[in-house]
């Protein structure tokens, strides 16, 4: 099943996140092109496309934000985010629309799920480091050379 979901700031949620976080507008979360053109669109802060046959986020259901601890960054990734966190966005109220002409004969999608959400901080909420996932043979589709070749470009030189 797939879903298109959009989380959208609830009536007055972006004023008083604005207000909490002295963010102006366009700063620290989704941005979309020429947004200063529609309003509507400013109040979107992320959009999910979701193949995995879970059901829809539910009320209570908090967004996740990407943070980068400096003494975790990898050398082979030095610009990725290392941990993340809840964030202060939950949603509270959630509308679902499916298509009268499901995927793929008419729309694109199954459902258009729209999550309303208030901003509501967590203090300190807790940081989880992201699990990199491990390179193995069965990454590239069992070609030991491709895999020996990427293991020996993986090597760094340490000076004595």
């Amino acid at each position: 099943m797939r879903k298109y979901i959009i989380f959208r700031a609830d009536k007055g949620e972006l004023e008083k996140y604005r207000s909490l976080t002295e963010t102006k507008v366009g700063e620290s979360f989704y941005r979309v092109a020429n947004a200063g053109s529609v309003k509507s669109l400013i109040w979107t802060i992320a959009e999910h496309y979701d193949s995995s046959g879970k059901p829809s986020p539910a009320p209570g259901y908090r967004l996740t934000e990407s943070v980068i601890v400096e003494s975790a960054i990898a050398p082979m990734f030095p610009t990725a985010s290392t941990h993340f966190r809840d964030s202060g966005w939950e949603v509270v109220k959630v509308h679902e629309y499916t298509p009268e002409i499901p995927a793929p004969y008419g729309a694109e999608f199954d459902s258009i799920c729209i999550c309303y959400c208030a901003y509501k901080p967590i203090e300190n909420a807790p940081l989880k480091q992201y699990e990199r996932s491990p390179v193995t043979l069965d990454s590239f589709a069992g070609d030991r050379t491709a895999y020996d070749r990427w293991l020996k470009s993986q090597k760094q030189t340490t000076e004595v």
